[in-house]
């Protein structure tokens, strides 16, 4: 079974019960299970720390424990057909669902060698140069009937861009001296940051062609707060009006001109960790406003960077400032 066929097993099992560990509307979640179900390749863009690696993450937990041979090519042990497994037979292995899942993370300074392969020397002096054994797999390949998940797409350069291309397209490239042909059998979801951030590049055309976009935003006031209860360290109690407070602190830079990289959810838990914390330093059972300020001094500073239009702050910690006296 081909793994398009596996997550419509798993869909048509669980729905949208797939991605419960993101916090997010059903919107968002029914427009991710439509592209897995389409069998296409997902391109989910949003800030960071909205659970895009998380949203990845979930389809791979999903996907039910397999058996492959114990070599590169992740072979099924009915079909194995990859240099490793005709050089000699492998042991049989289980890999578990949640296992699953290749990361590869997007850089200028990731090579073609990183995502296809490269020639081992070692084992080309044994069996020469041509022979494909002396071939060892790069990630792409290691992600047979596996997710692929590429994080950060379009900080890889457009010839790395074209080369993952290539291989989703066609399943095949030129390693070396030979032509190495292969068949990847995979669920490709990748994520970018909103393209308007500074700093970010664009995808090349043809790539962007065979993804499907779906746009993940910041969570609403109630969701930031659903993600504090599930995914927040509780050390001293947090009274919920202050709770509150911490998550439409961090929503209001969201929403400010005056903001150009705003307060992530990451940054909202990072308050609301860090206010237990300055709690615990004095000795009490439970978190004050004041411990919520001197947490927005930790987490913020390195996090928040002002726009053109914030001028009049002078500097991050002047806002900051400003938003500790509206809490």
């Amino acid at each position: 079974m081909g793994m398009v066929s596996e997550i419509r097993e798993v869909i048509a099992e669980r729905g949208l019960g797939i991605l419960d560990p993101w916090i997010g509307s059903d919107g968002k979640k029914k427009e991710v299970l439509a592209v897995l179900l389409a069998g296409r390749n997902l391109l989910l863009e949003g800030p960071p720390g909205v659970g895009k690696t998380l949203l990845a993450k979930s389809v791979a937990g999903s996907l039910p424990d397999i058996q492959a041979n114990d070599c590169s090519f992740n072979c099924d042990p009915e079909r194995a057909d990859c240099p490793q497994c005709r050089a000699g037979s492998r042991a049989v292995v289980t890999v578990h669902g949640a296992k699953r899942f290749v990361r590869v993370q997007g850089s200028p300074e990731l090579s073609a060698e990183d995502l296809v392969g490269d020639i081992d020397p070692v084992l080309a002096m044994r069996y020469g140069g041509f022979d494909l054994r002396v071939f060892s797999p790069g990630r792409i390949i290691k992600a047979n009937r596996q997710v692929l998940f590429v994080d950060e797409i379009n900080r890889m350069s457009e010839k790395i861009q074209n080369t993952l291309l290539q291989v989703l397209q066609e399943g095949e490239m030129t390693i070396g001296n030979f032509d190495v042909h292969f068949q990847i059998d995979t669920l490709f979801i990748s994520t970018m940051n909103e393209s308007e951030l500074a700093g970010i590049e664009t995808l090349s055309e043809a790539l962007k062609d065979r993804l499907e976009r779906v746009t993940i935003p910041y969570p609403t006031e109630e969701d930031e707060l659903a993600i504090l209860e599930k995914y927040g360290r509780s050390v001293v109690a947090v009274p919920d009006e202050i709770t509150r407070r911490i998550v439409r602190a961090c929503q209001r830079t969201r929403q400010d001109k005056d903001v150009a990289f705003a307060a992530s959810p990451r940054a909202t838990l990072a308050i609301y960790e860090l206010c237990q914390s300055f709690a615990g330093l004095r000795g009490a059972q439970e978190a004050s406003l004041e411990d919520v300020r001197s947490a927005m001094d930790v987490a913020l500073s390195g996090r928040l960077s002002l726009s053109a239009a914030g001028d009049e702050y002078a500097e991050t910690g002047a806002y900051i400032t400003k938003l500790k006296e509206m809490l």
